[in-house]
């Protein structure tokens, strides 16, 4: 876990399984593909990716790690992720986000407002379990318990938003590009805690390296040294020895999913046990302030 805050992404969909009604809800608006994609990650790899990410403008970032150079677009995140481009938004788009909010909910809802934005339990079932998803796949906020002002306006398109067209949608690529961007600043001011979305960071490398002349595995340029360059590797890579380096590959990838579901099984356990523990800690800070008055 990073810092105090777990802001990696599920490395499986086992918890959506166990929700019907919350898989329903992705299937219908094409967002299972985009969570599927998320098996695995690599924390060294985050890191040189963020540090080496240079913006250049809100549309065009490039990342130059181990010799690999990326061209990041919002174009690039909707290919490898699968989700439409839409309407470019962010989070801080405070006056949009407020008017999600008081959409979102239906006559007799009545959530718990929290300082902060909404507490996620009184949302009504499923919508507290899919806000929960939001917050791991999209925001990588790292906090569990409270929903955002601009979580709503994910929640409003997918309660109410199901016949929108896809470019009249919110434009997640965007978003999870402004969110690349933010947090790569903010790991090189120092700020490790704020790096996330090392599953994104996996899957976009992975995607560069398979659009290579040669391609080259991800575990072949995982177990790089962080100095070295890919380059280096065109001279030994041939199709003589791709078959191996395929099957290599597979049993690498099972062996470290393996590792990173049990981790992420032992994590939403966590999270949900320190959920709880922040509750319980409000309901008494509550109790006690009403005792004084």
């Amino acid at each position: 876990m990073t810092g105090g805050f777990n802001r990696r992404e599920p490395t499986n969909t086992v918890r959506i399984q166990k929700h019907p009604q919350v898989l329903e809800i992705f299937t219908r608006h094409n967002w299972m593909g985009f969570f599927e994609k998320f098996t695995g990650y690599d924390d060294e790899v985050a890191q040189e990716f963020s540090h080496s990410l240079t913006p250049h403008s809100r549309i065009h970032a490039t990342i130059l790690v181990r010799g690999l150079i990326i061209d990041l677009t919002p174009e690039l995140i909707s290919r490898v992720t699968t989700l439409p481009l839409g309407i470019p938004w962010r989070k801080k788009d405070k006056g949009d986000s407020q008017v999600a909010k008081r959409k979102f909910f239906l006559e007799g809802e009545e959530p718990t407002e929290d300082k902060n934005g909404v507490r996620r339990d009184t949302l009504p079932y499923p919508w507290s379990e899919v806000g929960y998803r939001l917050i791991k796949y999209i925001s990588c906020e790292g906090r569990y318990s409270v929903v955002y002002g601009y979580h709503f306006r994910i929640l409003e398109e997918l309660r109410f938003g199901v016949e929108t067209p896809n470019h009249q949608r919110l434009n997640i690529p965007y978003f999870l590009m402004q969110s690349l961007i933010d947090s790569s600043n903010k790991v090189k001011e120092g700020n490790s805690q704020q790096l996330a979305r090392h599953g994104l960071i996996r899957i976009l490398i992975k995607d560069a390296l398979q659009n290579l002349k040669i391609p080259i595995t991800w575990s072949i340029f995982r177990d790089l040294p962080a100095k070295d360059d890919i380059k280096t590797l065109t001279y030994d890579v041939s199709p003589s020895v791709s078959k191996e380096e395929a099957k290599q590959e597979e049993e690498d990838t099972k062996l470290d999913k393996d590792e990173m579901d049990e981790e992420e099984a032992n994590t939403e356990e966590q999270d949900e046990a320190e959920e709880e523990e922040g509750e319980e800690k409000e309901d008494d800070d509550e109790t006690e302030e009403k005792t004084k008055e």
